[in-house]
């Protein structure tokens, strides 16, 4: 009786393998058919993030890496979105390292961008958190008692 409920589990077992085996196929190769289109596009990554200040309203510190990958070498710049300002530009490079110190009171994105062009290729964003809120009483600088 115990061989023969072995014997079922195996079939069922061979079964389920046979039925899965061409579905696990088409989905591997659906994976490497979507891993070989994002190489084709662009790609901007900071790290790392996010910017943690103390209290609300503060300003944050961080020393972060900024790293691109595009398809075709040209000239591209790394512009800050939120101030307008461009950070650094590579002539006649397909990717690129970019490091500073980050300092703001709020979260600014950012944008990969062909030089001389208004066009973002790839964005990212640096969010500014915070481990405190601000009080809403106001803070005296002495005491009574």
């Amino acid at each position: 009786m115990l061989t023969l409920i072995r014997l079922k589990k195996i079939k069922l077992s061979l079964l389920m393998g046979l039925l899965f085996a061409p579905l696990c196929l088409m989905v591997t190769s659906n994976v490497h058919a979507s891993s070989t289109e994002i190489t084709q596009t662009a790609h901007l990554k900071v790290t790392p993030k996010p910017c943690v200040a103390l209290r609300k309203g503060q300003k944050c510190y961080l020393e972060v890496t900024f790293s691109w990958l595009q398809p075709q070498a040209n000239n591209y710049c790394l512009v800050n979105i939120t101030t307008n300002k461009t950070m650094k530009c590579w002539q006649q490079q397909a990717k690129g390292e970019f490091s500073f110190d980050f300092q703001s009171k709020q979260s600014n994105n950012f944008a990969l961008r062909i030089q001389a062009s208004t066009s973002d290729i790839a964005r990212t964003r640096i969010p500014v958190a915070w481990v405190y809120k601000s009080s809403k009483r106001a803070k005296s600088t002495w005491r009574l008692f």
